[in-house]
Order: C-alpha cells, then structure tokens, then sequence
C-alpha cells in the first residue's frame, strides 16, 4: 500500500501524474490519498499530519510526502524506514515528526541511485519523477539499502512538546482544519479530563471540557480524533472566533 500527502490540491492534475507514475511501475498497488490540500510549502502542518495519519496503517505501507519548496535544489530526496512504516520524501524536516518519534529505531537513506528514477527528470516535479517512482518500486519489494547510501543527518526540526511549568500545563496549536477546530500538542494522556480542568487561550477560559461537539452550546475543549486536546465552538470556527493561529498558546489548568 502507498499514501500519497502533498500540497498539490486538485486542480491542476499534479495528483494524477503522481498516481500514473506509480501505476505504470505496480499496476496493482492500493494508493491511499492522505490530503492533498496541505497549505503551500507548509512544512509545520505536513509534518504533523504526516506523522498522525501514518500512524493508522500497516508497518509494510509505504508513505510519499511531497511538499517540496526546495524542489530542484540541493535538497537530498530521502528514504526513512521505520518500524512504523516507509517514508519517501524531501529533506527537508516533513519527517520531523515521524523521525523524532522513532528516534534510533529508523534508517534512513538518501535516494540516489537513479535506476528507480522517471526520467528525463524535471526540475520543478521530483514528486512525480523520483518519489512516485521509488515508493512503486519499493512496493513490488526493491530492498530499501538499493536506493541509495545510509545517511545519519536528515534535517529534524524540533517538535514542541507540552511542558508543565507553575501547576500548568502549556502547550499550543500545532494545526487547524478545515472546520475550524483547533488542534493542539498536548496528549490526551495528559489530562483525565477532570471536571475541574479549564483552558485558557488568547484570553479567554473555557469550562466546557466535553466528550463530543452537542454537549456544549459554545467553545468547548475535548478529546480530538488526533488523540489530542482540541478546542471546538458548536457551528462554527473556532479559529475564527478567537482569531487563532498555529503556534499560539494553549494553558491547561485546574480550576480548583
């Protein structure tokens, strides 16, 4: 199985010769898309939902990643095997995520060996001409070690992780979509969701800790479907309603 996550959308048939490259090497490989409505060049948001959605499959799925605004450039294509799954992507921090949640238990490769390549190459689509290419290649069982040599320094950037500080524990919003709905860093494994508990975001405290979005008429904070702290408004945006942006502060606190 192969996942595709890109920024492409689906407009300008991008996705479709990514899919065409991959079913021309393994016509019966099963592609998943993951999303492809990523924000342009976002490498904060992909990375994120790269590493929660992957984590659904299967250990043998094979995960393409392109979201590439070095594409062209000096930028190494890799290949990150873990024990979680494989990942074709740039190197350009989209496998922070994943890498630092299976630090010294992944191997990673640089893609070099151009035998698995589409070619002629263009400049401006690795995705379709080397990623597309590798991952359907891997998929018919090409061992990983032929891609290319073993590199030890792909580019991680650090993955913020939620801190006690003062009784309080701080976090922030790591992605917002497409309802509205803000979705933060901080595990649901950290708060048992007392009644007592509040959060305090740009300002305002919200009480309402819930289970679903119809137990609260306003902004509410519940257990998302990342397994994460998440914090919702009844019909309507939350993101919206306080203005609310990646990165901004999330304080969980109790009240009592």
């Amino acid at each position: 199985m192969i996942t595709l996550l890109t920024d492409f959308g689906l407009l300008d048939g991008y996705v479709g010769q990514l899919k065409a490259v991959i079913f021309e090497i393994n016509p019966f490989v099963n592609i998943v898309d993951l999303t492809h409505d990523i924000e342009p060049y976002n490498l904060t948001q992909s990375a994120f939902l790269l590493s929660k959605t992957s984590e659904r499959f299967p250990p043998d799925t094979i995960h393409v990643a392109v979201v590439d605004p070095g594409v062209g450039s000096t930028r190494r294509p890799l290949l990150a095997v873990t024990p979680k799954g494989s990942f074709v992507a740039p190197d350009n921090g989209i496998l922070s995520a994943v890498l630092s949640e299976q630090s010294g238990r992944s191997t990673v490769f640089q893609i070099s060996n151009q035998t698995y390549w589409r070619h002629p190459v263009s400049s401006t689509f690795h995705g379709r001409d080397i990623f597309g290419p590798v991952a359907a290649h891997l998929s018919l069982g090409l061992d990983p070690e032929k891609v290319g040599e073993e590199v030890s320094d792909p580019i991680c950037h650090p993955v913020n992780k939620p801190i006690w500080a003062d009784g309080k524990l701080q976090g922030e919003i790591v992605h917002i979509d497409r309802f509205g709905n803000l979705i933060t860093n901080i595990d649901r494994e950290l708060m048992n969701y007392r009644s007592s508990l509040s959060v305090f975001i740009k300002n305002e405290v919200i009480t309402d800790l819930v289970a679903n979005y119809s137990q609260s008429e306003g902004l509410m904070a519940l257990p998302g479907s990342f397994d994460t702290l998440e914090i919702a408004l009844n019909h309507g945006s939350a993101a919206k309603h306080l203005n609310a942006h990646v990165g901004d502060n999330v304080c969980v606190f109790d009240a009592f």
